[in-house]
């Protein structure tokens, strides 16, 4: 945790929007999508894995990896990312500041690797 004030705040404010996104979340499905619907205590059973899966946020350095260019780059590149969740199986949601978007990374040898999921808080969570 950072002794910056500002800092502090801005990760606590970034929790509490996470928290916020996780209370008032609806599942909808659009009519032309492909498989099946989640029922409604599968939904209610992974928003409270997301719950259970949120932490204090702490700024950490992820491995670009979301396209295909990254993907066969000899030099990955690397971002700053404020950690948000994670849930115990190698999979930690992030939220990365310059995109302005969540990203679901996964720990690797090397760190953690993005790979291509980005978009909303529980969107990116659910769909690990």
């Amino acid at each position: 945790m950072t002794s910056n004030p500002t800092e502090h705040g801005y990760l606590l404010t970034l929790r509490r929007e996470v928290e916020q996104e996780i209370n008032n979340y609806v599942y909808e499905v659009p009519d032309d999508a492909i498989g099946n619907r989640m029922t409604e205590t599968a939904v209610a059973d992974a928003l409270a894995q997301m719950r259970g899966s949120l932490i204090d946020p702490y700024w950490v350095d992820v491995e670009l990896r979301d396209t295909f260019t990254q993907i066969v780059t000899s030099g990955p590149a690397h971002r700053k990312c404020a950690a948000v969740a994670d849930d115990g199986k190698g999979m930690v949601l992030l939220f990365d500041p310059i995109e302005k978007s969540f990203v679901l990374a996964q720990r690797g040898a090397t760190g953690l690797l993005t790979f291509g999921v980005r978009g909303d808080a529980v969107g990116c969570f659910l769909s690990r």
